[in-house]
């Protein structure tokens, strides 16, 4: 055989042997741009990216937690791993079978999938269908909506509240976010000067760099409670992370001033099924808001104010915050300060009593 044929042979199997890798372990270019859809789950439209693979529709791991299901990553053996109950399987990036644990004899058994689980973009993206059916789930697809719909038999988590007692003229002040050392003394200075408790839902890296401010809030009766570490979005967050989001954040709590509450916001409200579920099993009670004065876009006192007349019933929850923005000149939360008295004269004018929201869900 001439070298040049032999050279021609050998770049084509080059060739293929990229187009190979690419095709079962790699990043496509052609799917650089992610389509999106929305799934139906339990009768609740969500929207999510997707890919279509060898007639199977793929999706990111991370959106499975909308099911009820736990998400990790194993970073040793490259997978993503799924439980719920007694079920638990692992789904090799790049391969096309999954690594079922078997409870009876906890050992590993590999099955295999209709298609690869493939990262694209840095994002790990599975089979739905055959992720769903693991976990015992009804899928279905409605070919004149082209839309794919899922019931996953597992319950929703109930710790999620919104309000106290509507019967009672109750209300709670919440702020979220802090302790920081700009916003906090002032809000703290108006609450003292008022004789008013309210409830700082804190962030556990706040809370180690505002020690002596959390203290005060502590020592000057007002409630606390958990508004994880470093504010992530949790629905992009795998499972492991939130729980050492909530546990670090109540560890730090405990340390400071000596209690860890069971009550816990999500930052920005954002939860999914399975983020409920998990905070439910270690403990910790929801709490959102029935006022969301909007003070951190920089809203002025009067439109905050506005916001609180328009939306205040009994036993409502108003959401306000206390942080710094890392630019000093941004002083969004100005208005919100400014509007904290009037707030207080306004409601208590009408009848309302503050109290923490440990008081308020209490009554």
């Amino acid at each position: 055989m001439s070298t040049k044929i032999t050279y021609k042979i050998l770049i084509a199997f080059c060739f293929l042997f990229v187009f190979l890798i690419f095709h079962h372990e790699g990043t496509f270019a052609e799917e650089s741009t992610l389509s999106e859809a929305t799934i139906i789950i339990d009768g609740q439209p969500i929207k999510t990216k997707y890919v279509m693979r060898e007639g199977n529709l793929l999706v990111p791991a991370l959106f499975l937690k909308h099911t009820g299901v736990k998400v990790d990553h194993n970073e040793q053996y490259g997978s993503m791993v799924f439980s719920y109950g007694g079920t638990m399987f692992a789904l090799p990036v790049g391969k096309n079978y999954s690594d079922d644990l078997i409870g009876n004899i906890r050992s590993w058994i590999r099955r295999p999938l209709a298609t690869y689980t493939v990262e694209i973009n840095d994002e790990v993206f599975v089979p739905l269908v055959d992720v769903v059916r693991k976990f015992d789930m009804d899928v279905a697809y409605n070919h004149e909506k082209q839309q794919t719909s899922i019931t996953t038999k597992i319950p929703h988590a109930q710790n999620r509240i919104s309000r106290g007692n509507p019967e009672q003229k109750l209300v709670a002040l919440t702020f979220d976010d802090g302790p920081d050392s700009h916003y906090t003394p002032q809000i703290l200075d108006i609450l003292k000067e008022k004789n008013v408790r309210a409830t700082f839902f804190v962030m556990g890296q706040q809370v180690e760099h505002y020690p002596n401010i959390m203290k005060r809030i502590v020592e000057e009766g007002h409630g606390i409670a958990n508004h994880t570490w470093s504010h992530p979005q949790l629905p992009q967050v795998m499972t492991s992370q939130l729980k050492e989001e909530v546990t670090t954040t109540q560890n730090i709590m405990q340390k400071t001033v000596g209690r860890s509450p069971d009550l816990f916001r999500p930052p920005f409200g954002a939860l999914t099924k399975s983020d409920a579920l998990v905070l439910q099993e270690m403990g910790m009670r929801n709490i959102m808001w029935t006022v969301d004065t909007l003070d951190w876009s920089g809203l002025s006192a009067e439109e905050i104010l506005a916001i609180v007349h328009r939306d205040i019933s009994p036993g409502g929850i108003i959401l306000q915050h206390n942080f710094q923005p890392h630019a000093p000149t941004a002083r969004l939360l100005d208005g919100s300060v400014e509007a904290l008295q009037q707030i207080i004269d306004d409601l208590r004018a009408k009848g309302y009593q503050f109290v923490t929201v440990q008081t308020l869900l209490a009554n």
